[in-house]
């Protein structure tokens, strides 16, 4: 039995043999994403094994082609090594984090971006880019200038409006990337360690510009034309409008108020403020269509010259040069380099959208920037790209059957249900990750996106696209007006179906081991063929239901003893006082799933009793309160926290503000038995490059000895 189940696998694999390469991404992407999730480094001996592995999958692979065992063996080791080996490089390629000040510091640089960014009270401030930066005080003076970048939002009433290329001078007060507010939540410092960013700043004084200096090149002279067209666009185009049109047109990222971005979140209609592959396909669509049928107008040209290649090649130089006008994110990046490959699929006579046009692309995006895939933008794009792919490849019988049947109603259905079905598709996929990133869930992003959507390509990117060529002339408002037409409509669907009844459900949110069983399983069901696909279903819907069956923290504890929750009752009750952290609270939240509240000062809530800043819950003791311990705090406890200071209780476990300082942020679970599970930010990280030292502490940026 034994051997004849073998060769009904055996020749199962060989009938999808043609899909085997497909799995080779997937490979490559749990080779990074183990090296991510190691706790310390690999080191020298770890990285010679992965070369050796990567050297003998190829040897087997050469000398025994025909071996269906080595085939599989040798593509899963040699592109898992392969991965391992390119984050390796790519963590090690980038500076270490540098020792910022902890006071206020004069600090000067070159800028090399600037955006304007609306505060929470609606005002708005100029956010800079800076690189070279050099340190005017004490010990710094003289010193190179850092390797890494900064941010510094210049202050609200400062007149100063910087272009890139431009040098600053201005006194600020510096803070490292964020740690983790929970432990293996949200990683501020692995994105900035990729990123090169040392930090973020915040100007006390006015800024000083000084004369522009050499080296800002294209880029300079790029981001300095597009902060005019940003301006250019918010003054033809005043108000929400103008704000999302230069984010849409000009990639202004931040401007867009906070109640417009939620609402669009709440409605599933997030991306469409965000410059990624939507915009990039609608510009490259409407590109092509008006060449193409420019050439047709012509008998020669339609008759001599190949004009399906020429208007491809021109959509994908008229993509690149948006992508360059909206500020080349990542995220558009990555959408040109697909759209690249599937232009020369096209030009070379291939399907330009397939499974294998996907896997390719992936390869490419993977080996460019391998902490890509922990990221969002990488994970949506993928997913939902493999879903419409595989989808409508499987759909395509019955929707072909119909698209050519006698009855009209049944082609007009047809044509009218693809929309509908590419929404289901890749918002579907989708949902997951957003779980995972988010920790909510919206129900009606179907709606949305199939009224938004359309609008999007048919009127507001055409006409953005007239306003962008008018404006030479000076003639700009004659298209952002009717581009404001559109958005205006967008803006109110996103507010109606904000608004619906259960719009945005907070759930608990996906963990790192469940967002890659769902990701198993969409690669099951979506690059196999046949009914045995539908196994993949089963992984999906374990990794969905996968936050529901793990246990909630019992108390949560932020990195900079700070701030405290208790969950209890399907609660989240946070202290002290009455204004908790919203970045934290947002995060915890997120991780929770649950509604929160505020501690009170004396009383009871829930199961949780407080008084006179101490807060107990069953045998928990939880000190909010800088004072000393009051007779009998310690009877019956179990676990002590005490936040403002050190001291604990003989014989009770305690953790204080240097556990804090020295581990991060604490989640506390409780075992079936009564006991604790004490996790902390450090210890699930581990002793990673990009993990920062406690306190913030990097590399000082000063001279090394050249000996001892």
């Amino acid at each position: 039995m034994l051997a004849r189940a073998s060769g009904a696998g055996a020749a199962w694999l060989w009938r999808q043999n043609s899909r085997l390469v497909l799995w080779l991404p997937v490979a490559l992407a749990g080779g990074i994403t183990f090296y991510l999730a190691l706790p310390t480094e690999p080191g020298g001996v770890g990285v010679a094994e992965g070369v050796l592995a990567c050297v003998a999958s190829l040897a087997c692979r050469l000398l025994w082609p025909g071996r269906l065992a080595v085939r599989l063996g040798a593509g899963v080791v040699g592109m898992g090594a392969m991965g391992l080996l390119l984050a390796w490089g790519q963590v090690w390629r980038m500076p270490p984090f540098p020792d910022l000040p902890r006071r206020a510091v004069h600090l000067s640089g070159q800028v090399t971006e600037a955006e304007v960014q609306r505060l929470a009270d609606g005002e708005q401030a100029l956010r800079v880019a800076l690189r070279g930066v050099r340190f005017e005080d004490g010990i710094s003076i003289g010193m190179p200038p850092l390797r890494r970048w900064l941010w510094v939002r210049l202050r609200a009433d400062d007149p100063a409006r910087p272009m890139p290329g431009d040098g600053l001078e201005v006194r600020a007060l510096l803070s490292p990337p964020a740690f983790p507010d929970v432990p293996g939540g949200y990683d501020a410092q692995r994105r900035a360690w990729f990123d090169g960013l040392a930090g973020h700043g915040r100007a006390l004084d006015r800024a000083t510009i000084t004369s522009a200096q050499a080296g800002g090149g294209v880029g300079g002279w790029l981001a300095g034309r597009r902060q005019v067209l940003a301006e250019r666009i918010r003054t033809a185009l005043p108000g929400t409008r103008g704000d999302i049109a230069a984010t849409i047109l000009a990639g202004a990222d931040g401007v867009v108020a906070a109640p417009e971005r939620e609402a669009f979140a709440d409605a599933g209609l997030a991306h469409l403020l965000a410059v990624a592959g939507l915009h990039l396909a609608i510009v490259m669509g409407l590109v092509m269509v008006v060449v193409r049928t420019g050439l047709a107008l012509s008998e020669r040209a339609a008759l001599y010259w190949p004009c399906r290649q020429i208007a491809a090649v021109s959509a994908l130089l008229a993509g690149g040069v948006y992508v360059l006008l909206s500020g080349a994110h990542l995220p558009a990046r990555r959408s040109l380099l697909m759209a690249g490959l599937a232009v020369m699929a096209l030009l070379a006579g291939r399907r330009p959208l397939s499974l294998r046009a996907l896997a390719l692309a992936a390869t490419v995006l993977m080996a460019l920037s391998p902490e890509g895939v922990a990221e969002l933008p990488l994970q949506m794009s993928v997913a939902a790209v493999m879903a419409l792919i595989a989808g409508f490849d499987a759909l395509r019988p019955a929707l072909s059957g119909w698209e050519h049947d006698d009855v009209w109603l049944r082609r007009v259905a047809v044509r009218m249900v693809r929309p509908l079905l590419a929404s289901v598709l890749a918002g579907g996929a989708c949902l997951p990750v957003g779980m995972a990133h988010f920790g909510a869930v919206q129900p009606w992003f179907v709606l949305a996106n199939l009224l938004a959507v359309p609008l999007m390509s048919i009127w507001i990117m055409p006409w953005g696209l007239a306003a962008l060529g008018l404006m030479p002339l000076g003639l700009e408002k004659l298209a952002l007006v009717p581009m404001g037409w559109g958005i205006g409509v967008v803006t109110a669907l996103a507010h109606l179906v904000a608004r619906l009844p259960m719009a945005r459900m907070g759930v608990p949110a996906l963990g790192n081991v469940g967002l890659c069983v769902f990701f198993v399983g969409l690669c099951w069901l979506c690059l196999w063929v046949g009914r045995v696909r539908l196994l993949g279903l089963v992984p999906i819907v374990l990794a969905v239901l996968s936050p529901w069956m793990a246990a909630r923290p019992a108390l949560l504890l932020a990195p900079d003893a700070r701030m405290a929750g208790i969950v209890t009752q399907g609660q989240l009750w946070t202290g002290p006082g009455t204004h908790p952290d919203p970045f934290v609270l947002r995060e915890w939240q997120r991780v929770t799933g649950l509604p929160a509240g505020v501690l009170p000062a004396g009383g009871t809530v829930g199961n949780v009793t407080c008084h006179a800043g101490v807060c107990r819950v069953g045998d928990i003791v939880l000190v909010l309160a800088s004072r000393p311990p009051a007779p009998g705090l310690c009877r019956g406890a179990g676990l002590l926290v005490n936040l403002p200071g050190t001291w604990g209780c003989d014989s009770v476990p305690s953790i204080g503000r240097f556990d804090l300082w020295r581990n991060g942020a604490y989640g506390i679970y409780r075992r079936p038995d009564g006991g604790f599970v004490v996790q902390t930010d450090r210890g699930v990280r581990g002793a990673r490059p990009w993990v920062m030292r406690p306190g913030g502490a990097g590399l000082p940026n000063l001279p090394l000895a050249q000996a001892e």
